[in-house]
């Protein structure tokens, strides 16, 4: 049987005592690093794990890789077993930004080859506002190494090569990038983050915050399938390719995607912070989608 991407504070609540449960927080503010782990400190839904987005999940910085680097397969899966994580453990992850670092983590779960993984629903805030318990003493030591392992997985990764190709060659039908950032990011308007404002040529933009409801929770999968469809406009769903400043926030329209039954589709980890680390690559500006020398 094959599990939904998305659970309920309720059906949550009801397996925390389950032995092959997991819960993982990550929370965490690209304004402030140490929000997530201080957050997780002071209070968490009850047995929650925790990984740091920077720590755990990614790779190096070099200065030309995006600012959230995809950490490899091999030191992933090393990071997962030192939380105790097994190959037949249900992972739940939640986090309080929108669900935009829960989808993230179940991405690079699926990317794994793990398919028992799911996102919490309104995260911390409707656990919260359901009045579930929580635990604020200090969280319990890790006492056992997991056994998770690499699997074959259809969740896949776009390298840069891909993404060049297309834009300076190929442009193929077979590739339609979508950028998951606002509106303003998108045409160049602002850029709180990355060093340059644009985004890049070829894309469209969905922001991710359109996948949800007034309350924060998702759409429901027919909603949000006659809402892409009408969007893509005759592109096929799994040849898109989802992109944002730096990989994280696209998985929310990857996940969302997925969860209204429209296929697999696959991430530009690297994304934009990537794309414009590069002079020699053009970018696209304005609401006419005028592209420019960088």
């Amino acid at each position: 049987m094959q599990v939904s991407p998305l659970i309920q504070v309720e059906e949550l609540s009801s397996h925390l005592s389950d032995a092959n449960w997991k819960v993982i927080d990550v929370r965490y503010d690209l304004a402030d690093p140490q929000y997530g782990q201080n957050s997780y400190q002071t209070a968490r839904i009850p047995g929650a794990l925790w990984l740091d987005l920077e720590e755990d999940l990614c790779a190096e910085r070099t200065g030309y890789n995006g600012r959230h680097p995809l950490a490899s397969q091999d030191v992933l899966i090393e990071k997962l077993q030192n939380l105790g994580i097994n190959n037949d453990d249900h992972i739940v992850f939640y986090d309080d930004q929108n669900s935009m670092l829960a989808c993230h983590a179940w991405w690079i779960l699926r990317y794994l080859g793990h398919e028992s993984v799911q996102v919490l629903d309104g995260g911390y805030k409707a656990w919260v506002d359901a009045g579930l318990a929580l635990e604020t003493d200090n969280p319990q030591a890790i006492n056992e190494q997991g056994d998770i392992e690499l699997k074959e997985s259809d969740f896949e990764v776009v390298f840069l090569a891909e993404i060049l190709d297309h834009i300076l060659g190929n442009r193929q039908e077979g590739l339609q990038l979508v950028d998951a950032r606002s509106e303003a990011r998108f045409e160049g308007k602002e850029e709180p983050l990355d060093p340059i404002a644009g985004h890049i040529p070829t894309a469209i933009n969905y922001p991710f915050a359109q996948n949800l409801t007034e309350k924060g929770t998702f759409k429901d999968p027919a909603t949000l399938k006659s809402e892409w469809l009408a969007f893509l406009d005759g592109i096929e769903p799994t040849t898109v390719v989802h992109q944002c400043g730096s990989g994280v926030s696209a998985c929310h329209n990857l996940f969302a995607l997925y969860y209204a039954g429209l296929g697999i589709s696959r991430l530009y980890h690297g994304s934009w912070s990537e794309w414009c680390s590069d002079h020699n690559r053009p970018i696209v500006t304005g609401p006419e989608g005028n592209e420019v020398p960088y």
